[in-house]
């Protein structure tokens, strides 16, 4: 199709927004929306394309994904290549398993099957350390190419004068399905194509309207359309760069949301082909037009560059911005040497094209092999210097929820022993009181609910109450099943009846025993979202079970280590040490604010709800200069960034027996 600069001047807007956020999302709280004007984008593009040439009955299956291999393939495979020989040769054994797997998704064109199953939403600790993650909306875009070709030349031939019609019915319905799944399914419907590719349709319907009007009758022009092209052209600059601008909640996106940046890029479409409006020009300046036309390979390259830049940072102590600012510069000379010297000469056609197909294919067969090789590498130990004691972890002894026993774990978390449980737990033993220990009194006498993090300390509460001699009971689960009634849903309890059957329990258990204690205990950076919203719901929850029991005791959440959920941090410890100086300091990672302010309101709170106490477990793992104190002699204290091992919570043993005596002190008759 014929060159149109303001088209790349769009893909340089989008992508500058896409490296201002993933650089530091609070610089431009949208940016990732860059994303949506690229898949708008690209719907428009690839119909045009593949309309025109059926139009002049040129078009070839075989050739279209040819071409789509030479256009994106061969820098796909040089930036993957780059990454795992620079996590091999700079980052810890340990680190580079799941990037060689998630390396072999994403030259197969389904990385976001694999963000989806093994590290979470787009915003969780998991994805946002994955070298690979941004390459989720490649695997969208591809998926899409590879189905749509097909089904439009189906169109074309059966239903030509219906393809306007077909397109927009199907745009509904995918966007029927994002609004349903933005609420009730919003990892997958952030990442799977069904869910997303309305918005690769909307393009591709404004680009079939005009192929279809090109290859029809002429057709005049009213007289205003120029300023109604003007008119069209700000109003989606506006909505574009408003979903740069204002803050977006990442549990309801896309949905609603997502039609500012891809509607705004419709609208600026149409004011800009014709290339005579204001907005046409200013697209066409040089600077913005040259970002465009290397935009794809700043995508590619910039997130990988980025996430190292933050792990080195965080491994010498120096801030995350530093090593995010660093990476972002590198990318741009990256990016422009992957598009100079392997994206353009491998996608030119003509002479020669048989080679440049070899060239491809070797470099696809050399990445395949070298991401395989890393993700079945053999892992050494992490601890060969034999440091520390290996860590600990009973958690799962304490699940009364589904049990994972099918789960593989992490690399980072290989040589960690989790025992094995005496006897089988029931998926669904919260039904029947959830994990109960009868050491004394008939009926529990300690109830302990929440999230894993519940779980953490669950052996720890176990072994006190044993020894005083207490009936405790566990109603905690994993997958952040939050300690508050609020009836989420998760992996654990998939429905949301099933999640409301499981608070409805805890509660009847509770109101049957009358705990002279009620532990919660949770992750409570990733819940606390306003000050306000957030006191409302813990004042909620006491008022239903403060009456009740004797005495209801909030765990603060110990820091957790800036970058540690993608590494076994005792290899990173050996890993320091062998580099020169002594035994690294870790620091807390970018939700210490959070966590610090859910305890806050938590001690406020408990003014108004005078059995209402707050534990500050916390306090324990806070050095004086800021540091997380994490180990003790050759006791390891966490597990990885955020769950301690079983030596780390004995560090707050007495804390919780003073606790829990005090509570049967004040519960006995007298």
């Amino acid at each position: 199709m014929p060159y149109s600069a303001p088209l790349d001047a769009i893909r340089a807007i989008a992508i500058l927004a896409v490296l201002i956020f993933h650089i530091s999302p609070g610089a431009l709280n949208g940016g990732f929306m860059g994303v949506d004007v690229f898949f708008v984008l690209s719907g428009f593009l690839i119909t045009t394309i593949i309309l025109r040439d059926l139009m002049e009955d040129r078009f070839s299956l075989p050739e279209f994904y040819l071409r789509r291999i030479q256009r994106l393939l061969p820098n796909i495979i040089t930036m993957v290549l780059t990454v795992i020989l620079l996590w091999t040769l700079l980052l810890p054994p340990s680190m580079t398993p799941q990037v060689g797997s998630h390396g072999l998704w994403t030259i197969f064109n389904g990385s976001n099957f694999y963000i989806l199953k093994n590290l979470g939403g787009y915003w969780g600790e998991s994805a946002e350390w994955a070298p690979f993650t941004h390459t989720w909306s490649l695997g969208v875009e591809e998926q899409f190419y590879l189905v749509f070709p097909a089904l439009l030349w189906l169109l074309a031939r059966f239903q030509s004068g219906r393809i306007r019609q077909w397109l927009a019915a199907a745009t509904c319905l995918s966007f029927g399905l994002c609004l349903y799944g933005t609420y009730t399914h919003p990892t997958a419907t952030f990442y799977l194509l069904p869910t997303r590719v309305w918005e690769l349709l909307i393009g591709s319907i404004l680009a079939a309207h005009l192929q279809l009007r090109a290859h029809g009758a002429p057709q005049s022009r009213p007289a205003f359309r120029a300023s109604s092209l003007e008119f069209l052209g700000c109003a989606g600059v506006a909505l574009v760069f408003s979903s740069f601008i204002f803050n977006i909640k990442g549990g309801v996106f896309p949905g609603w949301i997502a039609l500012a940046p891809t509607l705004g890029t419709l609208l600026i479409l149409i004011s800009v082909l014709d290339g005579k409006t204001r907005l046409s020009r200013l697209l066409s300046l040089s600077p913005l037009v040259n970002i465009g036309k290397i935009s794809y390979s700043i995508y590619l390259w910039h997130w990988p560059l980025i996430i190292l830049g933050k792990i080195l940072a965080d491994f010498y102590g120096k801030p995350q911005i530093y090593g995010a600012l660093a990476g972002a510069i590198l990318s741009i000379p990256m990016a422009w040497a992957a598009y100079a010297c392997v994206e353009q000469p491998l996608r030119r056609r003509g002479g020669g094209r048989p080679r440049r197909f070899a060239i491809i294919v070797t470099g696809f067969i050399t990445a395949m092999v070298s991401c395989w090789a890393v993700a079945s590498r053999h892992m050494p130990p992490a601890d060969p210097a034999n440091l520390f004691d290996r860590p600990t972890f009973h958690g799962g002894w304490f699940n009364a929820g589904k049990q994972d026993v099918n789960a593989s774990l992490p690399a980072r978390l290989h040589d960690v022993d989790f025992p094995e449980m005496k006897q089988p737990i029931p998926d669904d033993s919260w039904r029947s009181g959830g994990i109960v220990n009868l050491y004394g009194a008939d009926h529990p006498q300690i109830v302990v609910l929440g999230s894993s993090h519940a779980e953490m300390y669950s052996m720890l509460i176990d072994s006190i109450c044993r020894k005083l001699g207490l009936s405790v009971a566990f109603l905690c689960m994993g997958h952040s099943t939050p300690a508050f009634f609020e009836s989420t849903i998760n992996p654990s309890l998939p429905t949301l009846r099933e999640a409301r059957e499981f608070d409805q329990a805890r509660k009847r258990w509770i109101q049957k025993w009358r705990p002279e204690a009620v532990f919660i205990i949770d992750k409570w950076d990733a819940t606390v979202d306003t000050p306000g919203n957030f006191g409302n719901r813990i004042r909620s929850f006491l008022e239903d079970v403060c009456p009740l029991a004797g005495s209801v005791l909030f765990v603060a959440q110990a820091p957790a280590i800036r970058g540690g959920d993608q590494v076994n941090l005792r290899e990173v410890v050996t890993w320091r040490r062998t580099r020169g100086g002594g035994m690294p300091q870790f620091f807390p990672d970018r939700f210490d604010p959070q966590r610090n302010q859910a305890t806050a309101i938590a001690e406020t709170t408990s003014a108004f709800f005078p059995n209402f106490h707050v534990l500050r477990a916390d306090q324990a793992f806070c050095n004086p200069d800021g540091s997380i104190r994490y180990f003790m002699g050759r006791h390891f204290f966490y597990m990885d960034s955020n769950h301690l091992t079983d030596d780390g919570t004995q560090v707050v043993h007495d804390l919780f027996q003073d606790a829990i005596a005090q509570a049967h002190s004040l519960s006995a008759p007298g």
